[in-house]
């Protein structure tokens, strides 16, 4: 029994599938996850609640931790990348997620470039650039950057990008023709 969504290609159809991982990223993302979520506990253990006198700001300050602790999940998220190009378009999936955040199919895309992510410049994660665009940086190095057809560009780091951007330019030029 097949999965949803899943398609079959022949073995001949050109296809190219990589990414990006970032170990200390997921691993300081996982640190503060838990210290947040530990200092929350032990604000909230130590609030009172149940007594005659509750100490509201422990409260307040346990609570903001242990949201603090789940919205620090997008740093483990952002960690790592996956970018799969193929007949059919460019697809970017961060870690833990199923499916594909983005799909670009090829009569969307105007172009595709190698580009020199700068992480130390940018940051890294998820990001915006007013020149470039939006990027998912994971770390300094090659990246793709798919620009559509309204101009807009995306910027994605990958461990080989140069034969992502030659599989991607073959795809393009098979459009034109």
């Amino acid at each position: 029994m097949g999965q949803h969504g899943l398609v079959r290609r022949p073995a001949s159809v050109m296809r190219w599938e990589g990414g990006i991982k970032s170990d200390w990223q997921f691993v300081v993302g996982n640190l503060l996850i838990l210290s947040s979520l530990a200092a929350g506990v032990v604000l909230l253990i130590t609030a009172g609640i149940g007594t005659d006198s509750v100490d509201l700001e422990s409260v307040v300050a346990g609570v903001a931790c242990i949201i603090a602790s789940q919205v620090l999940a997008a740093i483990i998220v952002l960690s790592a990348n996956k970018v799969v190009i193929d007949g059919d378009y460019i697809a970017w999936q961060p870690r833990l997620h199923r499916r594909a955040l983005r799909k670009y199919r090829w009569h969307q895309i105007k172009d595709v470039q190698l580009y020199n992510a700068k992480g130390w410049i940018w940051g890294w994660g998820f990001r915006y650039n007013p020149k470039i665009g939006w990027g998912h940086i994971v770390k300094s190095g090659p990246a793709i950057r798919i620009i559509k057809n309204n101009g807009r560009s995306f910027v994605i780091t990958v461990v080989d990008a140069q034969t992502a951007v030659e599989t991607a330019q073959n795809y393009l030029a098979g459009k034109t023709n």
